[in-house]
């Protein structure tokens, strides 16, 4: 049985197992490149990278009460996990990942003014101006996804959808992947409050401009959408 500090070795049991369960259901998610930080799944192999930064957080005083390999969390939409890793210069250590569900992002013009959501961002604790966004259902096409997300988020139907690139908002520990889309819509109705959204707001690009240089808006996405769609001429 790997050992894991404090926790239980059935906790860390059961985590493993979940592991191995995704290992075989999406081994997309577990590809390994040359050159890059190899991802380890052998047992022994597992419980070596556990000792390891064990050891270094013991040094260093730092917290070994949960060194689980595993899936930590899951629901339909997030997959927390910690792998064991070999780092390029070889050595060993622990990472945590976060897998998401691909998601889409779309600034809507309206009578080619971009339209924004005041929206409360729970990992924030606070209010966000941003361009819409959400994540893909499973199977659902990144186009179809865009029309329903402004279909919901703003009331909006999209009229014409322009596709703008993918982004991501990290890639240390985050997998997820945004298609970015500017859409010309045809009116905007009311907010979705059961999402968070306060307030529907058309916004001049300048002003957008502005807000970004004070750092009003400092949402990733819609920074990296509004550049692409400057770098576009769309806006």
């Amino acid at each position: 049985m790997l050992e894991a500090g404090d926790v239980d070795d059935h906790s860390q049991a059961a985590a493993l197992e979940r592991y191995f369960s995704l290992l075989q259901a999406h081994p997309e998610w577990f590809e390994n490149h040359n050159g890059g930080i190899e991802l380890l799944t052998g047992v022994n192999e597992i419980r070596a990278a556990q000792n390891a930064v064990r050891e270094v957080r013991a040094a260093r005083g730092l917290d070994i009460s949960d060194l689980r390999v595993g899936v930590l969390a899951s629901d339909p939409f997030m997959t927390v996990l910690r792998e064991a890793v070999r780092f390029p210069d070889g050595s060993l250590g622990l990472y945590n990942r976060i897998v998401e569900l691909r998601c889409v992002a779309v600034l809507p013009l309206l009578d080619g003014k971009p339209v924004m959501i005041r929206i409360f961002r729970h990992g924030l604790r606070n209010w966000s101006l941003e361009f819409p966004r959400g994540g893909c259902d499973r199977g659902e096409p990144p186009e179809d996804a865009a029309r329903r997300e402004l279909r919901e988020e703003i009331g909006a139907e999209v009229q014409e959808l322009l596709p703008l690139g993918e982004f991501t908002p990290g890639g240390s520990s985050l997998s997820i992947r945004a298609d970015l889309y500017a859409a010309h819509i045809d009116r905007t109705g009311a907010p979705d409050r059961a999402d968070g959204i306060e307030t529907i707001e058309i916004i001049p690009v300048a002003k957008i401009e502005a807000l970004i240089q004070s750092s009003q808006i400092i949402d990733g996405f819609t920074l990296g959408l509004f550049l692409r769609a400057r770098l576009a001429g769309v806006v």
